[in-house]
């Protein structure tokens, strides 16, 4: 049994937890229709409530409830949100490839690390740029 050290740890928490939130997102069409038969308020978009505008992730339900049908429609894959959600499918292949790593090897995971640092900070930079180009689209 290899040693784990305390870096590869956390670094297997941050990988389960990215895993269990991106596995979240692929799911949430079912759970949101779960929850929508117990209350419509479980399911309503609290920033269209609030400001009466779509939000920028309005229509990812129904985006990924609606995935099987890019095998008829591949441009489907070029709309914004579903360059999201090909980034979310991808993540989770990641994910279980770090996880199985860390478990077999476990070593060079600062190399790991930096690149997957690097990756999600130009996701979430490109995410935060979507939203603020759509909000800012709405309100011109």
């Amino acid at each position: 049994m290899i040693k784990k050290s305390k870096e590869n740890k956390i670094y297997l928490n941050f990988n389960y937890t990215i895993l269990f939130f991106a596995i979240y997102i692929i799911i949430w069409p079912l759970i949101g229709k779960m929850l929508g038969m117990i209350s419509s308020d479980f399911t309503k978009c609290i920033y269209k409530e609030i400001t009466g505008n779509p939000c920028p992730l309005c229509g990812g339900t129904r985006y990924i409830a609606n995935l099987p049908n890019v095998i008829y429609d591949p441009s489907l894959l070029l709309q914004p949100f579903g360059l999201i959600i090909i980034f979310v499918f991808l993540n989770l292949i990641f994910r279980i490839w770090c996880i199985h790593y860390i478990k077999k090897d476990g070593k060079n995971i600062k190399k790991i690390m930096i690149v997957d640092i690097i990756i999600l900070l130009i996701v979430a930079i490109s995410f935060f740029t979507y939203e603020i180009l759509f909000v800012l689209n709405q309100y011109s």
